[in-house]
């Protein structure tokens, strides 16, 4: 208990929460009291929000507009390069024959579609950073599903100690009046108090997790945790005894799809299996593109000649007109591939591609051997609810009325109806344990399946 109040004071330092007078005389009585619930949210509410402030996401999203520049890169055509040949001094105007001088631009012509094939390429690529944003924000929002639920279950389970305390309670008033009557020691009175009591530690739990999953939703919602609250969800109706309607997971009561419906659901929906596929598109449009290189580009340039000379030359040279030697030339260059064809470069691509067909075969085996997992998973949760709302539940219920009614009328002593109590208590804890792996259980189901199950269909 000390450790977990020094880890909460460690906290606030550490987040520079503000500790009031009365929350340091909690700390001091040894009761943690959590703070009043400030904030509502709904679940798609929380999905909202993850959308347009987690980190990841906005992150992600300027892969977008990387990829959109490349697109650009790859539409552009080549710039002309200006040529200039010219110089000064005698050579330059006093040679009969004269310095031979151009002025000119070289332009780059791609051959065998190299520019669409680029293109193409680039917009594989787009679409590929699309389906990875897609399939971040469906990882995201089946972590903001858990840590909702998660929430919720703190929720629950603050509920259920407060229940199990009034039994306790309820069994301290009867041996409370069994005293007053002269009819039970005032050892059974501390037992029965003794017993109450340790309830207390549980409450404090109960009160740390409500506050550590509140963070945890924050944080996944895109926000700074700066300090210790309580977030209220809408939704902890599962953990109730009745089939409630939630938005978190559907009722137990529901009937569960067919399992060979949702592999072939997962395999057409599934965002890893849809990036892995689309990454074997773009890899074919590069094995594309590394052939084209086979095909030399050509280099074609033109220019203006001219030569320049000096009005007067010395000796016996006679100055020629200025506009001899003047004309235009064209010039055409290519690569020659005679001791290299870009065999590396097209094995390379070839490679790439058979790995990402590979990847792809394994993901969606993967995918099929995690849908049966999460289904059998969630079959098995579900089955353990009937049992213990159907009987198990009403069964230790009944127990401890019994027992405690037992005890009152002095058929039975105080230990019989504690082991009771307690049973009917280690029951309720089974049965939420049981409500918290349904719900995990069918946010795995969720993710392997790779859509959004919705919890009211049955």
């Amino acid at each position: 208990m000390i450790k977990h109040i020094a880890a909460l004071v460690v906290l606030c330092t550490i987040s520079q929460a503000r500790v009031t007078a009365d929350e340091v005389d909690v700390f001091k009585s040894g009761i943690v009291v959590s703070p009043a619930p400030t904030r509502n949210f709904s679940l798609q509410a929380c999905f909202d929000k993850a959308d347009q402030e987690n980190k990841e996401i906005v992150s992600a999203r300027w892969n977008l507009a990387i990829s959109q520049g490349a697109i650009k890169s790859a539409s552009a055509f080549p710039n002309p390069q200006f040529n200039l040949q010219t110089g000064f001094g005698p050579s330059f105007v006093q040679l009969y024959t004269g310095q031979t001088q151009l002025v000119g631009a070289t332009e780059q012509f791609l051959t065998a579609g190299k520019r669409a094939k680029r293109i193409a390429l680039a917009r594989a690529n787009y679409s590929l950073t699309e389906l990875q944003l897609e399939a971040l924000r469906f990882d995201v929002h089946n972590r903001v599903r858990r840590a909702y639920a998660e929430l919720a279950a703190a929720e629950a389970y603050e509920d259920l100690v407060e229940s199990q305390r009034d039994v306790a309670l309820k069994l301290l008033s009867v041996a409370q009046r069994r005293f007053d009557a002269g009819k039970a020691s005032k050892s059974e009175v501390l037992q029965a108090k003794l017993n109450m009591s340790q309830f207390d530690t549980q409450r404090n739990q109960a009160q740390g997790r409500l506050q550590q999953a509140s963070c945890a939703l924050s944080l996944i919602m895109g926000e700074k945790p700066d300090h210790v609250e309580v977030i209220d969800v809408d939704d902890n109706g599962i953990f109730k005894l009745s089939a409630e309607t939630s938005e978190i997971v559907p009722s137990p009561n529901h009937s569960l799809p067919h399992l060979a419906k949702l592999i072939t659901t997962a395999f057409d929906a599934r965002p890893d299996l849809i990036v892995a596929d689309q990454q074997v598109f773009a890899n074919r449009k590069a094995i594309t593109l590394a052939r084209a290189q086979r095909i030399p580009d050509l280099f074609v340039g033109s220019g203006y000649t001219f030569s320049t000379f000096a009005k007067t030359q010395p000796g016996a040279l006679v100055a020629q007109p200025q506009w001899l030697g003047n004309g235009v030339q064209i010039t055409v260059n290519a690569e020659n591939p005679i001791l290299y064809q870009h065999q590396g470069e097209i094995q390379q691509a070839l490679g790439t591609m058979h790995l990402s067909e590979r990847k792809l075969d394994f993901a969606k085996s993967t995918a099929a051997t995690q849908v049966v997992t999460g289904f059998n998973e969630v079959s098995v949760a579900r089955a353990n609810i009937f049992l213990f709302q159907k009987n198990l539940l009403p069964t230790a219920s009944d127990v401890a009325r019994l027992a405690r009614r037992a005890y009152e009328v002095g058929q039975t002593d105080l230990a019989t109806a504690i082991l009771a109590q307690q049973q009917y208590q280690q029951t309720l804890s089974s049965y939420f344990d049981s409500v918290v792996a349904y719900q995990n259980a069918w946010a795995d189901l969720e993710k392997a399946v790779g859509l959004p199950l919705n919890p009211n269909q049955p």
